[in-house]
């Protein structure tokens, strides 16, 4: 089925669900997990202000990584840097993952109705299956 699984969080109040999902898909399907946090920070961001914004971060995708290890899951964490969709799309790719879970809506209702989902984008471009979890 699939080996690797990518499940971007973003620390919402829909995050603990999504964890909770990935982590039972994860023990049927015998696969790892990679909690990733995308720090959408503007492009006149210094390197340092980046910096300081991916470490502070941290904290999300790591709580995702404690609760999936306590499962015996192998897993990880991770934060980047960018446009949000862009860059899943760009590590799932890049990390050949043979899927994506997200949360189908997170801290951005307003943003969504303006410019569109994050899940939306990842749906339509991703270059593997994408599980939206609701």
């Amino acid at each position: 089925m699939f080996q690797k699984a990518l499940v971007p969080v973003d620390g919402s109040r829909f995050m603990p669900g999504l964890v909770a999902y990935a982590i039972a898909v994860a023990k049927k399907a015998n696969c790892s997990l990679t909690f990733l946090y995308v720090v959408d920070i503007p492009r006149t961001a210094t390197p340092a202000e980046v910096e300081k914004q991916k470490a502070t971060g941290m904290s999300i995708p790591e709580e995702g990584r404690a609760k999936a290890a306590e499962e015996g899951i192998s897993t990880s964490a991770r934060v980047e840097a960018g446009p949000p969709a862009e860059t899943i799309i760009n590590i799932a790719e890049r990390e050949s993952f043979d899927i994506i879970m997200i949360g189908s809506r997170g801290h951005s209702q307003l943003r969504r109705l303006i410019v569109g989902s994050v899940a939306d984008k990842i749906m339509e471009h991703a270059p593997c299956p994408v599980l939206i979890f609701r």
